[in-house]
């Protein structure tokens, strides 16, 4: 009886098939939770400027600038939640935050976030913190934003602010967190606004 190579590569091959159909080398993708940032409406302000405004994507170090949720357990140590990403970018998610407040807010003819648009002012930003802290074992979200209005016409700086937010979270729980995020934001963007509107 003659055997061919062919034929003795073919059952091989089938088996082989059959024993990497059954398992795999990759690692299962953990489940995520994304969650977009809860916001509560404002109210409209009786001033009205007429100009309108760019808003800008706020700058942030490589960790911030991600869709992972940040706690800060210990000291400096950073780690993120598992199993919990944001819809977006923290610094995206905060700018569409600070554009509804503002829309809500009636305060400027226009807004935009298409630094293409002509506007008459810029609002630049460097987001410094947007984490969770543990402090005496309970989680108090942190958000610093350094906020600088820009005339664009004339590339000057016309006002600078650090605005500081903590919120304390009811529970440890990732929905408390996260609505801790959310009033937090509220917060910023009420500071914001009254910041804007002098």
């Amino acid at each position: 009886m003659i055997c061919t190579t062919r034929h003795l590569i073919q059952p091989v091959l089938l088996s082989a098939a059959l024993l990497l159909g059954g398992c795999s080398i990759l690692p299962e993708a953990e489940p995520q939770t994304r969650y977009d940032l809860p916001a509560a409406p404002m109210a409209a302000l009786k001033q009205n400027k007429d100009h309108s405004l760019y808003v800008a994507t706020p700058n942030a170090n490589r960790l911030i600038n991600s869709n992972r949720v940040i706690v800060q357990p210990d000291g400096s140590e950073m780690q993120v939640y598992k199993g919990t990403q944001w819809a977006d970018n923290a610094p995206v998610i905060l700018r569409d935050r600070l554009v509804q407040a503002l829309h809500d807010a009636q305060l400027f003819q226009a807004v935009s976030t298409d630094a293409a648009v002509k506007t008459k002012w810029a609002l630049e930003s460097y987001l410094r913190h947007f984490q969770v802290q543990y402090r005496q074992q309970q989680p108090v979200v942190v958000v610093q934003l350094e906020a600088q209005l820009v005339d664009r016409a004339q590339s000057i700086i016309q006002r600078s602010q650090r605005f500081v937010i903590e919120q304390p979270a009811t529970s440890t729980d990732i929905p408390a967190v996260i609505q801790a995020f959310g009033m937090a934001g509220d917060q910023l963007s009420q500071q914001l606004l009254q910041w804007l509107a002098q």
